[in-house]
């Protein structure tokens, strides 16, 4: 028993002075080591620095939580986001050690995709917004809502199965334990939006009811030919001209108010919370906060696009401008009993609204420069993301029920008994009302514009998504003193159900036969209502993008169960092991919405009788883990060390439209993309090695070894085709592995040696090499061996911090780079794309007049950098094949909290 008193004494002691120099603030209390040990040792100080040195209490909980966890892990707090002034958790993350960002969207960690990471809110299992993925885009949640982020890397079997570069937890303030009051307002910029494009908000709405009738009507066909013998085939006496007046009836209630413009708006943020709680008696504490948010964003993202083959006569200038409206709603109540029992809901509204308008200019395989004729696209989105997330949880002890109720001495043990349980309810929809794409076309000499004459110059397209997903589980932890040490008995159980329902509506405008005074000038005019009225002019409409599987309705559904042993042999070893039971479940079936006839649901019900096929199955399974723990004092100096090894063994699964085969557009990518029943779930073998030292001023470093062997790992290749037929589709490579190495550390700068008091530095480097061996009989790689898509080989992270004395000021200097990633591998003799590196350097400042007070500032991007992606073609010249403009932002705030 007295190696467990001592060993709890001295993590406490320790992870308060790693949580006071990890945390915003802490810089005051970092000066020369023997005054800080001294500073640390006095508890009027510690007092004073909870008060002055703006720290939470959750900073404390997640330095104790990373050195009690017995897996490898990285954690984030609230103070240090808001220090470094990111805005969604996806900006946040990239500031951890081997992580990455895409598409400032989709978070990489240690250099595996999007699919090799999973993603939970408290725990629960979360359903995605995204059109094509059910993985969850990372920018959907603002930090506003955040207590911490947990980055697990290293596999335990109370995570979900679904593992491959690690598990993001995302945990969401509680209800606070005093009074809180807070409101900020804030404005930005950045140095290439003070003017872009935007578009009528009256283009923006759903699929009229004209158009969803008439496709009942017409059995899917809206042709003259069709209308006119439908007409005439129940009894109504139509004549062609009212067939084509009908057509065209249906043009017109189509909402065209597309003109694009000039225009833009600086930033706005607003953010307000408020909360409390009540101590109400018998040990009772009760409690409750609200918060809301709305944030608008303008942002030109102008980029230029180059083909490999023939990049002087076949690229494209694109204007283009977003707008983002982000609207956030919280709320949560919760109760406590004491230390034994807490329960609590939390109810999240999470809107996010992205306006794009676009318009592209450039030549092709059919309009060269030469020709003096530009290809012209116009393009105006707007999707509309909504998350509605409901939950409940509680943590219970059975400490003190041995003397209410009398237990035996043989039932005592059961007094350390601990149990938790999590309830989630959560609905995300995804609405695209009135994607507007037109082709055009423009006289470089003359300047004249006109829509082209063609089949499908125009499109309007109609996206609706719903995900519902409940999820569940519970645990328990019963800890146990035994002469050999003591052993941590854990186990328990989780169960998620999904649906998906995802509809597409395409309705083309031709254009085919009008002549130039129809068709000169932008799309608005173009189909204007008085164009569109005058039956002379031969405009015809049809449904669908030629595939009809875009549509799909899909169900996952997961059963699984674990169990853990932790054993404390004394103060130094520890040792873990733990497996898991997974049953998991998925169907799809794909809806072609224009068929009446229903063969196509046929074909699949027949195909559903195929052994090989992948629209249903079920797969399960045992995952195993295990970890050692090496824990003293005095190696290098630290106050205490940690040596951590772990091994692991975990899947990861296709996607939902990946093992079906169908035939749909990606709208992320605009690429047609063929589902494989043939690929199969990847299994993953992992092991960690890693070494934590940590000091008693609060300066620690680590080290972490990892390598990861993945047996068939799915890859997105390019099938045989034309440069004008690509077609992406899934195939398991042969197999894949990824090594690498991280550093991380924060040290104190005292002031004797820098001149400054409150200086301290921050940084991570993460360094590895992965490869991945395809067989290329049935595409078209380039490469049969290359590194995976979206690994970078080193990711670095550093920032320069500085808190006045007094607490009044607060700064930080913060750098991110990665290395060059592959962005998709090369096909036809050309070499795989690269994603270029981009050295981000950001800088915040915080001015604190008053307890009360805070003034701050953020510049992002100061070096002004461009992504770039290069590819390397079949005659070794290296090519820009994108470019895009980023710019300078800033933005400046103002805070009252109370």
């Amino acid at each position: 028993m007295s190696f467990q008193i001592m060993h709890t004494f001295k993590r406490n002691r320790l992870s308060l002075a790693i949580m006071l120099g990890s945390m915003a603030g802490a810089g005051t209390l970092l000066t020369a080591g023997v005054q800080a040990q001294e500073e640390f040792a006095a508890p009027k100080v510690i007092e004073e620095v909870v008060v002055t040195g703006r720290l939470k209490s959750v900073a404390s909980s997640i330095v104790d939580e990373r050195l009690e966890i017995p897996y490898s892990a990285d954690f984030l707090g609230f103070e240090a986001i808001e220090r470094a002034g990111d805005s969604t958790i996806a900006g946040a993350l990239r500031r951890l050690p081997g992580l990455t960002l895409i598409d400032s969207k989709f978070i990489y960690i240690r250099g595996l995709g999007e699919r090799y990471s999973s993603v939970t809110v408290n725990g629960a299992v979360v359903p995605s917004p995204d059109l094509a993925r059910s993985v969850i885009p990372l920018d959907l949640f603002p930090t506003s809502i955040v207590e911490s982020l947990k980055v697990q890397k290293a596999f335990g079997s109370s995570l979900p199965a679904n593992f491959g570069g690690g598990a993001i937890d995302i945990r969401t303030k509680s209800f606070p334990k005093a009074p809180l009051a807070s409101f900020s307002l804030g404005t930005g910029g950045d140095s290439i939006s003070n003017s872009g494009l935007e578009y009528s908000d009256s283009s923006i709405k759903p699929l009229p009811d004209a158009v969803a009738a008439a496709i009942s009507r017409y059995r899917g066909d809206i042709s003259q030919s069709n209308i006119f013998s439908t007409e005439n085939d129940a009894g109504n006496n139509t004549s062609a001209q009212q067939a084509e007046q009908i057509q065209r009836n249906i043009m017109l209630s189509l909402p065209r108010d597309i003109s694009i413009d000039r225009g833009g708006e600086p930033d706005q943020d607003y953010k307000l919370a408020l909360g409390n709680s009540y101590d109400v008696g018998y040990q009772w504490l009760v409690g409750g906060s609200i918060s809301a948010a709305l944030n608008e964003q303008f942002r030109n993202r102008d980029q230029s696009n180059r083909e490999i083959g023939s990049p002087e006569t076949r690229y494209a200038d694109i204007k283009r401008s977003t707008e983002e409206e982000r609207r956030t709603l919280s709320a949560t109540l919760g109760a406590e009993y004491g230390n034994t029992h807490a329960v609590g809901a939390s109810y999240f509204k999470i809107n996010h609204d992205v306006k794009d308008a676009s318009i592209s200019s450039g030549f092709d395989q059919n309009n060269s420069p030469v020709d003096g004729n530009q290809v012209v696209r116009y393009q105006t989105r707007t999707e509309e993301r909504e998350l509605d997330m409901i939950q409940f949880t509680g943590q219970h002890s059975l400490e003190g029920l041995e003397r209410s109720y009398n237990w035996s001495e043989r039932l005592g043990f059961l007094e350390s008994l601990r149990l938790s349980w999590f309830y989630s309810d959560a609905t995300v929809t995804t609405d695209v009302p009135n994607q507007a794409v037109y082709n055009g076309s423009r006289d470089i000499n003359t300047g004249f514009t006109q829509v082209s004459p063609a089949p499908a110059a125009g499109q309007h397209i109609f996206l609706e998504l719903d995900d519902e997903e409940q999820s569940w589980g519970g645990d328990f932890e019963l800890p146990l003193l035994l002469d050999v040490g003591e052993l941590t008995v854990k186990g328990g159980f989780a169960a998620s159900e999904k649906q998906r329902e995802y509809y597409q509506y395409t309705v083309n405008i031709s254009t085919t036969g009008l002549g130039s005074s129809v068709l000169a000038g932008e799309p608005g005019r173009v189909v204007s209502d008085s164009n569109l009225g005058d039956l002379s002019n031969d405009f015809s409409a049809s449904l669908g993008s030629n595939f009809g599987t875009e549509s799909y309705i899909a169900a996952r559904k997961l059963n699984a169960y674990f169990g853990e042993l932790d054993w404390r042999v004394n103060e130094n070893w520890r040792a873990t092991v733990g497996t898991r039971w997974e049953e998991f479940k998925q169907a799809l079936l794909t809806v072609d919405l224009l068929d009446f006839t229903g063969s196509s649901l046929q074909t699949q019900i027949q195909a559903l009788s195929d052994p090989a096929q992948r629209f249903a199955f079920v797969e399960d399974d045992w995952y195993h883990s295990a970890a050692l723990t090496f824990s003293d004092a005095g190696l290098l100096g630290s106050e205490e060390y940690q040596l951590r090894a772990s091994f692991a063994q975990t899947v990861v699964r296709p996607d939902l439209r990946e093992s079906a085969a169908v035939v749909y557009i990606d709208p992320q990518i605009n690429q047609r993309v063929r589902g494989n029943p043939q690929v199969e779930s990847s299994d993953i073998n992992h092991l960690d090695l890693r070494a934590e030292f940590f000091y008693e001023n609060g300066d620690n470093f680590t080290v972490s070894l990892f390598y990861k062997d993945i047996d068939a790992p799915i890859e997105t290749v390019r099938q045989p085709g034309s440069d004008d037929n690509v077609v992406l589709t899934y195939e398991n490579a042969d197999t894949g592995d990824i090594l690498g190495i991280e550093f991380e550390g924060l040290m104190s700068l005292p002031a004797s040696l820098v001149k400054i008091d409150g200086l301290f530095v921050s940084g991570n480097v993460a360094i590895s090499d992965s490869e991945v061996s395809i067989d290329t009989t049935n595409n078209v790689l380039t490469n049969d061996k290359r590194r995976l898509t979206g690994h970078s080989e080193y990711v670095a992270n550093a920032q320069l911090g500085y808190d006045s004395p007094g607490g009044i000021h607060s700064a930080s200097l913060i750098y991110n780079v990665f290395g060059e990633r592959i962005y998709f591998a090369g096909v036809a003799g050309n070499d795989d794309a690269f994603e270029q590196p981009f050295h981000s350097l950001d800088l915040t400042y915080t001015y604190y007049p008053t307890d009360t007070l805070s003034l701050s500032l953020k510049i992002q991007n100061i070096l002004e950098q461009e992504r770039a992606f290069e590819q390397k073609n079949s005659s070794g010249r290296n090519v820009a094949i994108i470019e895009q403009d980023v710019g300078r932002s800033w933005g400046i705030s103002a805070k009252y909290s109370y």
